[in-house]
This record gives C-alpha cells, structure tokens and sequence, in this order.
C-alpha cells in the first residue's frame, strides 16, 4: 500500500463515537506530512519544561527542545519568568547549553562573539553599538505555571493554560512542595502518538507489566475526559499495597495525593506531550518530544513532596526504571508492524475509550493544521 496526500481526510472517522471509530491510519504515524503537522502542533502547544522549585532563584534557566526550536525559561532578578528562544540576534548561535543551568551574571552571553543580553533578553549597551543590535532584542516565547510546573509555547496555544479544564486531581494535590527525585531520558524508536496511546490504556498490563497488574489491575481502571486538551485515567490500589514501588510501602515518604485520591492512582494527559501520574506518595512526569516519524524522547521524572527522605528514592525509581523499559519495548515493536507498507488500522477494543480519546484530539488538531493557511 502506497501513502496517498489525501489522507488526513480519513482522520475524520475519528470523530465516529468509540464503538464505530477505527485508529488512525497508518500515514499518522510514518508520513513526512504528519511530521510538518507534528512539528507545528508541537509549536502551538504548552510544553513542560521544569519543576517551580528547580527554577526559584534569579539566574537559573531551564530549556527544552521543540522540534529543532531550543525555548529557554529564566528567572529574572525581579523573580519574573521569561521564555526565550535560544539564539543571538546577531548570527543565530545558541545562548546557553544543557538542559539548564545557573547565570550567575544575571546575563545571558553569546559564546561566539561575546554579545550580552540582561534577563529581559535586552542587549548590553556597548554591544548595540559593537555588533549593530538597535532596535534588536532576544525573540520572546510564551511562559505559564499551572500545578507548580512550568510551560513554554513557541506560538500562541487555542487557549491561555490556566482556562484548560483540568483534572481535579491536580487542583488539589501537593504538587507545589515536590523536589526532583530522578530524572532519565529515553530514546523509543517510535512515533510519539504510540507513546501516549500505550499510556491511555491499561488493558495491556497483564501480558507487559505483571509487576504493575499486581499492584493496580486492569480490571478496576476508568478513563476521564474533561473535554478539553485533558484527559486522565484511575486505577485502584490492591488492599495489601500502600503504594506502587518495589516494596508496596511507603517507607516514610509524605503522602502528595489529597486524603481522597490516597487508594487511587491517577493519570493525567495534557495533550499533546505531557504525561503525568499522581501516586499516594510520588508524582510521575513524562515529557514527550517527537524527533522523527520513527524517533521519541522522553524525560521520564519521579517527584517526590520535599520532606520524604532520600533513602526511600531507590524503592520508587527502580519499579518505574522497569517499568518504562517495558513500555519502550512494546511501543519500538508496535511501530515497527504499524510501519509494514501492508498495515491497515483495526477497531478500539471496549477498554480503548481513552485511546480513542486521544486520537480523536490529533485527528482534531490535524484536520484544524491542514486547513489553515
């Protein structure tokens, strides 16, 4: 089967309600065309870059990657936040490196040939002259925090963060007294929407994640939609667990979950890229960033509130460092017959309300890109 340009316009049986809908069509997934609609999905939505506590002191920046666009947020003396692109004015060279640091200057200085900018991405005044900067100032990109986390945009998003209806879940969690408990980055070979769809169900456990069917089984999930760019899942703890880690216990670590939500583990998808996970006791973020039709990072972080001591960090991480391998493994393989030129989408089984959720909201995106000039 060859690729056709008409495709998108198979996206529409999407918006068909659960039971009559089929996937999405193999183009979504392995097209050049998909990626551009990716690329500029990815531009005009909220994006997570950090924690509110890894960013609380003047000078200290954090960037992301979107798509080849490098965002960089830094606090400025003033305490404000301010979200960049990370380039000079004067040739395009990238400002900073990493995935953050600390300015100690309280400036931001062009490695190439040595142009400053002051925090509010203004050039130095011996520079405006030296280099021709009048008139020229770092090019500025969207910022906003919403449950004690971060958010870029390169272009403007269909609405302000905060007017996103959200999952209560995260309204009334501690999610502002969290520390960074660990942080990774995974390269899955394979398209950023397998990813997510893995994440919108549970229905794989058993066969995937028998340490985790244990602990939360398929059999007592639900999917939430709060019909915007968020959707999320339960799933009830077994009677025996406090928690889901390797111990089953929560060996000291403060409860972040509110008193109702403490038996309960709860997920939650701010499409496109951020998914989240509220434990009794940790928080679970998983920032997606497409790089190829075949090709997705993610930075997978464990939370922990920032009183539980760092002895118990090891119980949580290592379930989670499990677990996510397996996830890898079944998506890199999923793609690879998704891939197979002879593939052609099947139906959602029952359970797949919340990946038929999810794709209903790219086929939406979709369909509103290839549409606008």
């Amino acid at each position: 089967m060859t690729e056709t340009r008409d495709w998108p316009d198979r996206l529409r049986s999407q918006m068909s309600e659960h039971g009559e809908a089929r996937q999405l069509p193999r183009e979504a997934f392995v097209s050049p065309e998909a990626v551009e609609l990716d690329r500029r999905l990815f531009a005009s939505s909220w994006i997570p870059v950090c924690h509110q506590s890894e960013i609380a002191l003047p000078g200290v920046f954090s960037a992301v990657d979107v798509f080849g666009e490098r965002l960089i947020v830094v606090r400025g003396a003033d305490l404000e936040l301010r979200a960049f692109f990370d380039r000079c004015v004067h040739r395009g060279t990238p400002l900073t490196e990493g995935e953050g640091g600390r300015l100690e200057r309280l400036e931001l200085v062009c490695p190439y040939h040595g142009a400053s900018y002051d925090l509010g991405g203004r050039p130095r005044a011996p520079d405006v002259i030296r280099l021709g900067l009048a008139g020229r100032s770092l090019e500025r990109a969207l910022v906003s925090e919403r449950f004690g986390f971060v958010f870029v945009a390169a272009r403007e998003p269909p609405r302000p963060l905060q007017d996103e209806a959200a999952p209560p879940w995260l309204e009334r969690a501690s999610l502002h007294a969290l520390r960074l408990a660990h942080r990774a980055r995974h390269d899955v070979a394979a398209n950023w929407k397998l990813c997510v769809e893995n994440f919108q169900e549970s229905h794989h456990f058993g066969p995937v994640h028998p340490s985790l069917e244990r602990l939360t089984p398929f059999s007592r999930s639900s999917s939430h939609d709060f019909g915007g760019r968020f959707l999320g899942g339960s799933m009830d703890l077994v009677s025996e667990a406090e928690t889901v880690s390797e111990s089953r216990a929560l060996q000291g670590r403060r409860f972040i979950a509110a008193e109702e939500d403490r038996r309960i583990v709860r997920d939650a998808h701010l499409f496109p890229g951020w998914l989240t996970s509220l434990q009794p006791d940790y928080f679970l973020s998983y920032r997606i960033q497409p790089r190829a039709a075949d090709r997705t990072s993610i930075v997978a972080e464990i939370y922990l509130h920032r009183e539980s001591p760092p002895a118990s960090e090891p119980d949580v991480v290592a379930f989670w460092e499990r677990t996510n391998a397996e996830d890898r493994t079944i998506c890199e393989r999923q793609h690879r017959g998704i891939a197979s030129p002879s593939y052609t989408p099947g139906p959602y089984a029952p359970s797949e309300d919340g990946v038929h959720g999810f794709d209903r909201l790219v086929a939406s995106a979709y369909l509103r890109l290839v549409t606008a000039p």
